[in-house]
């Protein structure tokens, strides 16, 4: 459906039937790879002393199925790569239908957008699922000066 790749920026193809509700592992895995960090340079950006504990844990909170106990982790892991902590909050404590809507592709919300090539701006919402820059869609952009 769709794939787009920069140095900054990356999406994950994913067809539409696929979308299942994003678990707060899917999302932590989609904001790392969009911004274009491994799992071992997350892990030196947030603990350069002990970087193999850091990738496990790292690895761990990717896995479906588990969460950080503590919001502190996730305020740590923010520091290696962008992610909205109340954003992983509500995909580990809200409701289904209480969950923010998230890109697919990309994992960026109304609330953390992810920026447009050439500084054009931020996304906007394509279809349900879907941000323009990962659908690589153009969207009207008025700029006033």
């Amino acid at each position: 459906m769709f794939h787009v790749n920069s140095s900054t920026h990356s999406c994950v193809p994913l067809a539409a039937a696929q979308v299942a509700p994003l678990t707060p592992a899917a999302y932590l895995r989609l904001r790392r790879a969009a911004a274009g960090v491994s799992v071992s340079d997350a892990a030196r950006r947030i603990a350069p002393n002990n970087q193999a504990d850091a990738a496990r844990l790292i690895r761990q909170l990717e896995t479906d199925g588990t969460a950080a106990r503590y919001v502190e982790t996730i305020h740590g892991l923010r520091d290696a790569y962008p992610l909205d902590v109340d954003v992983y909050l509500q995909l580990r404590d809200a409701p289904a239908d209480a969950r923010p809507r998230i890109c697919v592709g990309c994992g960026c919300s109304h609330w953390d957008p992810c920026g447009l090539p050439d500084d054009a701006g931020s996304c906007a919402w394509t279809n349900e699922t879907t941000c323009t820059r990962c659908s690589g869609e153009a969207f009207p952009i008025t700029v006033y000066q």
